[in-house]
């Protein structure tokens, strides 16, 4: 729980003259739309099973004479009906305020009369602190989506095991390059190891249907040989698909997410994931997989939402209080290839 104050007075300018009534606020980015790259499943409050059966192959086989014999299992006439678990963490925003925090200064002309004056609700300072929690609780769900781990020492990355860490054990392809900082060759190099070495069943996913979650600087990288075609002349091609303001940059066909909350979590956490085979830790790589086959569950559709904003007459302090459960799960090992940069 947060002590203190959240919103902090940090204001230089004397309780003099005319302000702009209006507070600006620093822009958070959300790297991905939670609903478009992934499946949501709501309503998990704490532990739900999910389960998935394998492929059926090699059951078609030659007709020579009538017989009741069926195919024998060893030759594939069976498959396998799995079960994963997503477990839910137990999650919650809580913040406080209080109204003497701004004494003396111009925002306390926002400040209601009587015996509301201590109730920031709807003031200049509840609204700052409504909008950067919503902001904050978006961004810290795609962290923890994809960084939480429950047994790490890092604070704020406990409350349940994110896709990095249930996928430490699944194969990664290194691509010799330069780790920190990846070249325009180092991007479509790794991008091309990791298409072209993916699993069979991710290969016959439609693009439509899949991702390739990429660190910046690889995305960056990517947009260098989008910019500098030489077999077309030097063409910006990068921000040719450009939907809501955002462009739609993609390879061979699939489309390419930055993931800016990869760089917090790889600087706070160092996943096994992304330490090489000789024991190295590196911070650029691509996570290459179908849309479906990562899961996020949650007790709400939205966990921006599951929070409220309240005033203490007794404390004299304004509350922000959220609780929501969140986990996440992947489905098939086959149906996601990861890939990092190496030296």
């Amino acid at each position: 729980m947060a002590t203190g104050n959240v919103a902090l007075n940090n204001i230089s300018a004397t309780y003099s003259g005319a302000d702009l009534n209006e507070m600006f606020y620093e822009p958070v980015f959300r790297s991905d739309d939670i609903m478009g790259n992934y499946r949501v499943i709501p309503n998990v409050k704490h532990v739900m099973n999910v389960y998935t059966s394998a492929a059926l192959t090699k059951i078609v086989e030659s007709y020579d004479s009538c017989s009741s014999a069926s195919m024998d299992i060893d030759d594939g006439g069976q498959f396998n009906i799995d079960d994963k678990t997503i477990t839910a963490g137990r999650c919650r925003v809580a913040l406080e305020q209080c109204s003497a925090a701004f004494f003396d200064s111009f925002i306390e002309e926002s400040y209601r009369n009587g015996v509301d004056v201590n109730n920031l609700e709807g003031t200049t300072v509840g609204n700052a602190i409504l909008n950067r929690t919503m902001k904050g609780v978006a961004s810290d769900v795609v962290r923890l989506a994809w960084g939480g781990d429950i047994a790490g020492a890092v604070a704020g990355y406990t409350a349940f095991d994110g896709w990095m860490e249930l996928m430490k054990a699944e194969t990664v392809l290194e691509f010799a390059g330069t780790p920190a900082a990846p070249t325009a060759a180092d991007a479509i190099g790794l991008l091309r190891q990791v298409y072209d070495g993916a699993p069979a069943a991710l290969q016959q996913v439609p693009s439509s249907e899949k991702k390739m979650f990429v660190t910046p600087k690889v995305f960056n990288a990517y947009l260098a040989n989008l910019e500098t075609n030489a077999s077309i002349g030097t063409a910006d091609l990068a921000i040719v698909n450009t939907r809501e303001g955002y462009s739609g940059v993609s390879f061979r066909g699939v489309e390419l997410v930055p993931m800016y909350e990869w760089d917090t979590i790889l600087t706070d956490t160092n996943p096994d994931l992304f330490t090489t085979l000789l024991g190295a830790n590196v911070n650029n790589g691509v996570c290459y997989c179908a849309v479906d086959n990562l899961i996020i569950g949650s007790d709400v559709t939205d966990p921006s939402g599951s929070f409220k904003m309240f005033y203490d007459d007794l404390e004299e302090k304004m509350f922000v209080r959220g609780y929501f459960k969140l986990g996440v799960q992947y489905l098939y090992s086959s149906l996601v290839q990861w890939g990092i940069v190496t030296v």
